[in-house]
């Protein structure tokens, strides 16, 4: 609790210190710019939590994840650093399972206080730039390479190395990267290189009606020990080629890479090559658009750091996201796509999104928004590890869902989602393996009405309900937010299962509650910050952002983030 108040404490004096801190952001010719991330969490024991209070206790109640972002800028020069604190770090976060597998046996020690320290320097002239230190980018659709910060997973793999780039004119680009990366809160001795050419054939014939045009990449990765796991050389070699093409409102984007050489995909199989292929189809016209994604991949998953052990899933240099819709409300988001990978090696499938609006030229405060969404993903033929058993491939997942929003008037404006999910349980246990399927299914609806009083005051309501005969039955959940444009705002929300369960998956328990997971908070914007304070019990479920996922164990507490930017 005293870490808890000294935390709210320092970032609250700095949030009024801020004002002053703004009119000093000039530094000589050149401009600072500072932001400061806080997110913080009070953890209280709940008796009907069984996994918080057992199998997944914390060793301290408070956890505290944050950032300190400093730049400077005058011209085409540029440098910056950052500072990430793990204080320590917060339950469910893959950071925070990392230095408790490598502290085991210590005790206190299991959920460590650490710091990382992130840095760079470049220089961006009209047709080329250099960076030196921590390098984030990406080569394509990420499918090869992709060194990025995602905070909600806490997932960091910049390179600390070098990067160059030239543009001729927009008919050719080049870049090369090289560099260590980072896994969590430690510096790799790995060094990862690559370099990405583009084409613009469009421009080069002068073509303007659309664009036309071809990349490539390569991108290595060199593990001095990596023999001794079982690879056929310290050296892994990546190429990759795409082909982008627009007009009239038509788009294709596709990209094929493939590995050259073995790699370990998982702990779980043996060291093989692996491809992956990537479509994008759009098409757009006046108020309708539709857009199609498919991919096939197998063995595609590259880890920074080759490992018989889990590294959970921040080790990796590739960007492989989930393509399904990344739903906001509560329960439809309850069970979300994890992916096949790690038990099949490979999935097959792809989403696709149709849009229409329908407005009337006469009252621009009214219209109609619709949206039609699928994803559905097949695992692949694949043999059962250590069993030596094929298996075909089967459906995964399936989830078709649509929205109607409609704005009735300058005041009201409401919207109805409905959501179908189908998934094969099996597939989410490590010690499956399952030859069947166990497909659970779930009917969502949502309906959310929002109201504007006036211009500062509104007022939106959630009702939704999942209804289910599988796994865990139905579902109920609902909101309250008031608003109080543009400096505060304050919510009250509950979800609760309506039939009896196994509280929070424990299978060494045979107790069952019907809980209810319920939250009050508020949030409060003004100038160069923002806090959001809020208490509740959290279930036991995933967290994803941009199409990746972690594991979130279930909790009672208070949680307090905090962002300053100026």
């Amino acid at each position: 609790m005293k870490k808890f108040l000294l935390t709210f404490s320092i970032v609250v004096a700095s949030m009024f210190a801020a004002e002053e801190a703004a009119a000093q952001i000039k530094a000589g010719e050149g401009q600072v710019s500072i932001s400061l991330e806080s997110n913080n969490i009070l953890y209280f024991n709940d008796k009907n939590l069984i996994e918080f209070n057992s199998k997944n206790e914390r060793e301290k109640p408070f956890g505290s994840i944050d950032y300190l972002k400093v730049d400077y800028s005058k011209g085409r020069f540029s440098a910056g650093v950052q500072i990430d604190g793990y204080l320590p770090s917060l339950s469910g976060y893959d950071i925070t399972e990392y230095q408790k597998s490598q502290l085991q046996g210590f005790g206190d020690k299991a959920t460590p206080v650490t710091a990382f320290f992130t840095k760079y320097i470049q220089w961006e002239d009209q047709n080329w730039g250099v960076r030196l230190g921590d390098i984030y980018d990406q080569f394509g659709n990420g499918l090869i390479f992709r060194a990025y910060e995602e905070r909600a997973l806490a997932f960091n793999n910049a390179l600390a190395g070098a990067r160059a780039y030239y543009n001729l004119n927009n008919y050719f680009n080049v870049k090369v990267v090289a560099g260590m990366p980072r896994l969590y809160d430690m510096r790799v001795p790995n060094w990862i290189y690559g370099a990405d050419l583009s084409l613009s054939l469009s421009d080069i014939i002068g073509w303007n009606n659309g664009l036309v045009s071809v990349e490539g990449s390569y991108v290595g990765r060199n593990q001095k020990d990596a023999t001794k796991l079982g690879l056929e050389s310290d050296y892994l070699n990546m190429l990759s080629g795409r082909l982008n093409f627009e007009t009239a409102g038509f788009t294709f984007r596709g990209e094929y890479v493939a590995k050259l050489n073995e790699d370990i995909h998982n702990r779980m199989w043996p060291a093989s090559k692996g491809h992956v292929a990537h479509v994008d189809l759009g098409y757009n016209y006046k108020r309708f658009s539709a857009s199609a994604t498919f991919r096939y991949q197998k063995n595609m998953n590259t880890p920074i750091l080759v490992s018989m052990n889990n590294l959970y899933g921040g080790n990796v240099m590739s960007y492989i996201p989930l393509l399904t819709r990344q739903h906001t409300y509560m329960l439809a988001n309850l069970n979300p796509y994890r992916g096949t990978t790690v038990f099949t090696a490979g999935e097959i499938g792809g989403q696709a999104d149709v849009y229409y609006s329908l407005r009337n030229k006469k009252a621009r405060g009214k219209y109609w928004n619709f949206h039609a969404n699928i994803s559905v993903f097949n695992t692949i033929k694949h043999k059962m590890n250590g069993k030596g058993k094929t298996i075909d491939g089967r459906n995964a997942w399936i989830d078709f869902n649509f929205d109607v929003e409609r704005q009735w008037n300058k005041s009201l404006k409401t919207t109805f989602l409905y959501s179908f999910q189908r998934w094969d349980e099996s597939l989410n246990h490590w010690d499956s393996e399952a030859i069947s399927a166990e497909y659970c299914a779930s009917h969502i609806f949502v309906g959310d009405v929002t109201y504007k009083f006036n211009k500062k005051h509104s007022l939106r309501v959630e009702a939704q309900y999942l209804a289910s005969d599988d796994y865990e039955g139905d579902w109920v959940a609902g909101l309250v937010e008031y608003n109080f444009a543009p400096m505060f705002s304050f919510y009250v929300s509950d979800m609760w299962n309506c039939e009896k369960m196994e509280a929070n998956y424990n299978s060494n328990t045979d107790k069952n509650y019907l809980l209810h997971y319920y939250q009050v908070g508020m949030t409060f914007t003004h100038s160069h910050y923002r806090a959001q304070l809020a208490y509740g019990r959290n279930r036991a479920g995933y967290v994803c952002s941009g199409g990746a996922c972690r594991y979130q164990p279930a909790y009672t507490g208070v949680n307090l983030a905090l962002t300053i930017t100026f």
